[in-house]
């Protein structure tokens, strides 16, 4: 079995993965569109598709343990929801969902529902700061409370419980802190972006002010 610190390390690899993808969204037109405007149903599909992949990637470049798949699938479809609201985030979720339950295993009820509610969850704090990327805290806190949910869907439907219990007791820390810190660098990156986008609208602003 990976020793802890071995299970960090692979975990942050595929961090740097989101790190990467946050770049592609703020780069590109279509994926940018709903943090500075407004969420269409277009580019929530188009959002929670490539997150949906996003998330199949995630459970296949983990490794398992007594049965459990240990991962940053949910990243994918709380990014999604986080950006794109709860159509994106649902279909994120439901792709990156449906993949890990035709895998099997004692937890893959529970992982494919918290991929789900991953998703749902990240939509409706996006709905909840009107529309608008919740930054970098709320969304690190998400990530953690998120996780640590997930980890209790674990021990309420996995049997016996001594069997959830040490999935959990192993997977906790490093899914919660490799989660934690790929939502932290992907909020941190879409934060820049967004303030490097008000200041070049205030710019322009009193360009045109002076201007008149």
């Amino acid at each position: 079995m990976a020793s802890p610190v071995d299970m960090i390390v692979v975990l942050f690899q595929m961090v740097c993965v989101i790190i990467v993808v946050a770049q592609v969204v703020t780069s590109s037109r279509i994926l940018r569109e709903p943090l500075i405007l407004k969420s269409t149903w277009r580019n929530a599909l188009i959002i929670g598709v490539i997150f949906g992949l996003l998330s199949i990637y995630g459970t296949y470049t983990g490794f398992e343990f007594l049965g459990a798949k240990i991962n940053v699938r949910d990243l994918a479809p709380m990014i999604a929801g986080l950006i794109a609201g709860p159509f994106g985030g649902i279909i994120a979720g439901l792709i990156g969902s449906l993949q890990r339950y035709s895998l099997g295993g004692i937890t893959a009820v529970p992982c494919s529902i918290a991929t789900i509610l991953a998703g749902l969850i990240g939509g409706l704090i996006y709905l909840r700061f009107k529309r608008h990327f919740c930054g970098v805290k709320v969304a690190v806190v998400f990530a953690v409370l998120m996780e640590c949910l997930h980890m209790l869907l674990i021990l309420l439907l996995v049997q016996p419980f001594s069997v959830a219990w040490e999935i959990v007791s192993v997977l906790i820390v490093p899914m919660v802190l490799a989660n934690a810190i790929g939502m932290a660098a992907f909020s941190i990156i879409v934060s820049d972006f967004l303030l490097r986008q008000k200041n070049t609208c205030g710019n322009e602003e009193k360009k045109t002010e002076k201007i008149n």
